[in-house]
């Protein structure tokens, strides 16, 4: 049985809609930083179940890179970048243009400089569609497992909600091509309060 959340066709077109302008937004600044033409294909944007977030992931114990911010203001929210180890390195040669240790510190500031930019993307594009007030925490970036990445924001918000917002982004960069999720974990409140911003209903609590 799928943990994907049964959405509206208007809730779907609106979180569409978020997840295309937060994409053009990225591939823009996106295409400055690395100095060449960056191609987005249309992410795939949906609700889940939190359990459901680290299975999508490949399993709770393969390895990923993650950059987390936090959101407060109109909504309160963990934001998180999230990509698998060779899409790491992929980023990495997108933007020093040669290989290096992708765990080494340059390497690690690479990746947290890109997944800053897209979660600044997202978050103008949440502001931009809503006319909400959001700010969002300077990112922190890590390497470990899907599981102990994702159990972060599950403390944060889980005893008040159990769902997350999905994009799925694939991008290509010269010859290097990404394939990077954007999770949004927030308590039920600002799910709805977002929605309803959007002129949409809410989701069941």
């Amino acid at each position: 049985m799928s943990d994907k959340i049964a959405l509206s066709e208007n809730v779907t077109n609106a979180l569409g809609e978020l997840g295309n302008i937060g994409a053009g937004n990225a591939a823009t600044s996106l295409s400055v930083i690395l100095k060449s033409k960056l191609t987005m294909s249309p992410p795939h944007v949906a609700i889940h179940d939190f359990n459901s977030l680290e299975n999508i992931l490949g399993g709770p114990d393969v390895t990923v890179v993650g950059v987390l911010s936090t959101i407060e203001g109109d909504m309160q929210a963990m934001i998180l970048f999230v990509v698998g180890i060779e899409d790491a390195k992929n980023m990495i040669k997108a933007l020093l243009d040669y290989d290096i240790d992708w765990q080494s510190e340059m390497g690690m500031s690479a990746v947290k400089e890109i997944g800053n930019i897209i979660i600044g993307s997202y978050v103008a594009s949440l502001e931009t569609l809503s006319g909400m007030k959001i700010r969002y925490s300077q990112p922190e970036s890590c390497v470990d497992m899907a599981g102990a990445i994702l159990s972060v924001p599950c403390i944060e918000f889980g005893k008040i909600s159990d769902k997350a917002l999905l994009i799925n982004s694939h991008f290509k960069a010269g010859e290097q091509e990404i394939n990077g999720y954007i999770m949004m974990v927030s308590e039920i409140h600002s799910f709805n309060l977002l929605l309803n911003k959007l002129g949409i209903g809410g989701i069941d609590e």
